[in-house]
Formats: structure tokens, sequence, C-alpha cells
């Protein structure tokens, strides 16, 4: 139990870390972004502009790859303990089975 909790909050971590670094990033002023138009419409009218996104990716890549296997493992480890429940009640129900028709008398 105390293995699912870890996994849950370190699930929950990758998970709200990449989005609290993405608006850090955001809140940082563009220094390329002060070549201001007159009229951008105009501008816009007589010549092509082209769009300048960011130099970098604004969420890393390897808190997603790491988020990501988190969830698989989660989901696997929820999967065989589910399987090793579903594997004891159909034993307990085989012993009972067993037991009933040892029993002097029948079913």
């Amino acid at each position: 139990m105390r293995a699912l909790i870890v996994a849950f909050v370190l699930a929950g971590t990758m998970l709200i870390a990449p989005g609290l670094l993405a608006q850090d990033d955001a809140a940082e002023p563009d220094s390329t972004s002060e070549q201001v138009a007159e009229d951008p419409a105009e501008e816009r009218a007589t010549q092509f502009v082209g769009v300048r996104g960011p130099d970098a990716e604004s969420i890393p890549g390897g808190p997603l790859l790491l988020a990501a296997y988190a969830v698989v493992w989660v989901l696997l480890f929820v999967y065989l303990l589910r399987m090793r429940g579903l594997q004891k009640q159909t034993a307990d129900e085989l012993e009972r089975l067993s037991a009933e028709i040892r029993a002097p008398g029948g079913p």
C-alpha cells in the first residue's frame, strides 16, 4: 500500500512540474518582441512577416517520458493486484468445492 501511495505522489509530481515550468518560461519577457509596427494590419497586408516561435520547447520531454513510464508501471501494478485477487478468489472457491465433494454425503 505504501508503494502505491509513493507511486501516486511521484506521478502527480511529474505531471504537475512540467506545467509549472512552462508557466515560469511564459512569465519571462521576450527581448525580440520589442519590434512593434505602427499599424500591424497595414504591414501584414503589404509584406510577408514570418512568425517566430520559441527557440526551445516550453515543456521538456524528460519529465513527460518519466510520467508515461510511471503511469504504465502503476497500471501494471494495479493489474497484477487485480489478477492476484481473482486467483485467490478462484483458489478459495476450488478449495470450498473440493471440501464439499470430500464431505460424507456429498453436495
